[in-house]
């Protein structure tokens, strides 16, 4: 049984605001069990990601945390994945300085203000559905400087009619995919790198063993969400774009911070390279384009 874990801040001698009740379902409640994982690891004494934005966040909401059943081992696993998006998402800024981030699926993730990115310099875009947009404009307020916040639908391209492609763009998407039907995303990769000149795509993947195990997901149990589209070949991507060059791929095993997991989770992972089906369980890509 998963230990519940309190992730909410001191009361404060002011009076408490009304929390916001959550009403989200389905693919986008995830973004409140991503939430609650960067929470739990902000107050964790051997924090990876050190997001103490997000125990703000949290303590705005009401809703059923302990349904996520996230314990510090699921959000150091979380925190592994989340820190190599963002330190590939800083490499490319600072090769960069004057470029455009497209966050897509943003969620609830303020992922801009835990880059500290210059919006005198860069552009910044978070894209998410219309309800999600709705709640982060109540949670998060926007920053001042070159950011904008898009409610669409990411595999609704439309939305790429009002994205400038005049700067070299690094495209972040973390989460997302394993939601999508794959003709669907694998459109939507076709036409974002059509669309931007020059630029990279950071994307994460599932492998397709877990379409078959994820009634063990504790996630899609919760919110009754479900994985539709799992890539067990990282290299395969590129064929989906003439311009797509794989740089990097991890898998679980290689994203480093390995010594933060409790034991017997860092000796299941380490095996995970050795065995074929499970090496890219899940898979953190870069691609140039």
């Amino acid at each position: 049984m998963t230990e519940s874990i309190d992730i909410s801040s001191p009361p404060s001698s002011t009076q408490a605001r009304e929390k916001l009740k959550i009403t989200l379902t389905g693919s986008q409640e995830t973004a409140i069990g991503t939430l609650v994982a960067r929470a739990i690891d902000a107050k964790s004494a051997n924090s990876i990601l050190n997001d103490t934005n997000a125990v703000q966040v949290i303590d705005q909401i009401d809703h059923d945390f302990d349904k996520f059943r996230v314990n510090e081992s699921h959000a150091t696993m979380y925190g592994r994945r989340t820190i190599r998006i963002d330190r590939w998402t800083a490499e490319f800024l600072s090769e960069n300085p004057e470029a455009t981030v497209v966050h897509l699926a943003c969620g609830l993730d303020d992922r801009l203000r835990r880059l500290q990115a210059d919006l005198t310099k860069v552009r910044w875009i978070d894209v998410d559905l219309p309800d999600i947009v709705e709640l982060r404009t109540k949670l998060i307020p926007n920053p001042e400087g070159d950011y904008r916040l898009i409610a669409a639908d990411a595999t609704d391209t439309s939305w790429l009619k009002n994205v400038p492609n005049d700067r070299p763009t690094v495209i972040v998407c973390q989460g997302l995919t394993m939601y999508l039907e794959e003709e669907s995303g694998k459109c939507m990769i076709r036409k974002i790198v059509d669309h931007f000149n020059s630029g990279q795509l950071i994307i994460d993947f599932i492998g397709t063993v877990l379409l078959y195990i994820q009634d063990q997901v504790d996630t899609l149990v919760a919110t009754g969400a479900s994985f539709k589209w799992g890539v067990d070949d990282p290299k395969s991507v590129e064929a989906l774009h003439p311009q797509l060059k794989m740089v990097d791929c991890l898998g679980s095993s290689e994203l480093g911070e390995n010594a933060q997991l409790p034991l017997g989770t860092r000796l299941l992972v380490s095996n995970y390279a050795d065995v074929p089906w499970l090496r890219y369980l899940s898979s953190y890509l870069r691609f140039t384009f």
